[in-house]
């Protein structure tokens, strides 16, 4: 990894919280799924929250 970091010019990082399981459900967080439900919530943007149905 090392190596990988080293040779590419451009790092991609994606917060921990904001990574989903294939099936779109929240997965294993240290800091627990609610915790990393509020997170995703604050982070929503407004025009999705309008958008939301409930």
């Amino acid at each position: 990894m090392g190596q990988a970091v080293g040779h590419n010019p451009i790092s991609i990082i994606v917060a921990c919280h904001r990574v989903v399981g294939s099936n779109g459900k929240l997965t294993g967080f240290a800091g627990g799924l609610e915790r990393k439900q509020r997170l995703l919530e604050i982070e929503e943007p407004e025009t999705v929250k309008a958008a939301r149905l409930f």
